[in-house]
């Protein structure tokens, strides 16, 4: 379960924008610009940046570094797309980079955390926990606005408090949704926009900001969602995990199994181990030839009960050394027994003694 507890804090805590000293903008300024130097990609960029913009909030620093990830994984974009005002100075862009960064840090916390949700029950508690944990801030939220008299949205002649508060509203509800998509399939019941703003908000739908799905899969794409849903994925990994870890650090080290600067040895691990695994949920990327890593799972199929050419596919988690989403057939083409170098084979081969 996610925590909004930064985002909270614009509303309830040290963040309260009404409460901020902006007669100093020269340190925003700083802040500001210390933040747009370091653009993050991954979840140690990510939290960097924030760490960078809370510096005079130690407390809230300690509540960030105590949830995040601070790995190299690459990041996931939001779901969805929402056209939000933008910041007119330093002060405004100092609240828009907070709550941009961190409404992208928890929707990011919240995929790699599903990967050890291991029953149905642990997912619906999980996501319905984080979706009312954000629905509760997005209406204390709407009702600060209104208390505010904030009836609209910011102009060039707004001041900070209303901006601030507006665009944390509308941000809450870009990531409301976007946590929710995800696991539509498990949830009983999901939200609809409409529904979010009336029944959620108590507003009337004139308040709403139209929002597109990114990226709407295909038919396909849609049934192998529904597949994966009722056929749960998992590699069943049933030998010892210790030996799993040595063989893993041993083909990063010797035969770049994996691009590490975009995945790390654990991410694999925990993928290996997982007992569910929501598709597309992180980014393995592997940064030896795809002949190689094909051998390399034949190798290890005799250690899993479901580490199969399909499931792999169906994960949507594996990329190849170029960037491409690798799918079944890109591993059946990859014939390891005909294709693979000597070299490699007979490094691989040895690596593999370590799991006897």
């Amino acid at each position: 379960m996610m925590e909004v507890k930064i985002l909270d804090s614009i509303i309830h805590g040290e963040l309260k924008p009404w409460k901020l000293d902006t007669t100093h903008t020269r340190k925003f300024t700083e802040l500001v610009k210390a933040a747009k130097a370091a653009s993050p990609n991954t979840n140690a960029e990510l939290l960097s940046q924030l760490n960078g913009l809370l510096a005079d909030y130690p407390n809230l620093q300690k509540i960030l570094n105590a949830e995040s990830s601070n790995n190299n994984t690459v990041l996931r974009k939001h779901l969805f797309n929402m056209e939000l005002p933008n910041s007119k100075d330093a002060v405004t862009r100092f609240y828009y980079l907070i709550i941009t960064a961190e409404s992208f840090r928890v929707f990011n916390c919240m995929l790699q955390e599903s990967i050890n949700w291991t029953e149905l029950v642990d997912i619906r508690y999980q996501v319905n926990k984080t979706l009312t944990n954000i629905r509760v801030l997005a209406k204390q939220t709407a009702t600060e606005l209104t208390e505010q008299g904030f009836t609209t949205a910011p102009d060039e002649n707004s001041n900070h408090i209303h901006f601030a508060l507006y665009y944390l509203k509308h941000s809450l509800v870009q990531l409301y949704f976007s946590v929710q998509q995800p696991f539509k399939e498990s949830l009983k019941q999901g939200t609809t926009i409409e529904d979010f703003y009336i029944l959620d908000l108590e507003e009337p739908l004139t308040n709403m900001l139209p929002m597109d799905l990114i990226e709407q899969p295909t038919e396909k794409e849609t049934n192998d969602t529904a597949e994966a849903s009722q056929d749960k994925i998992f590699f069943g990994f049933k030998d010892d995990i210790t030996k799993l870890q040595t063989v893993i650090n041993q083909l990063c080290f010797q035969i770049e199994f994996l691009n590490e600067d975009v995945t790390e040895a654990n991410d694999l691990i925990k993928v290996l181990t997982a007992k569910s695994i929501l598709p597309g949920s992180v980014k393995i990327q592997i940064g030896c030839e795809t002949k190689h890593f094909r051998y390399t799972i034949d190798k290890f199929q005799p250690y899993f009960h479901g580490l199969s050419l399909a499931n792999i596919a169906k994960s949507k988690l594996f990329y190849s050394k170029k960037d491409t989403l690798i799918t079944a057939n890109n591993l059946s083409a990859s014939n390891s027994k005909s294709k693979i170098d000597p070299k490699e084979k007979s490094t691989i081969d040895k690596i593999f003694k370590q799991m006897q």
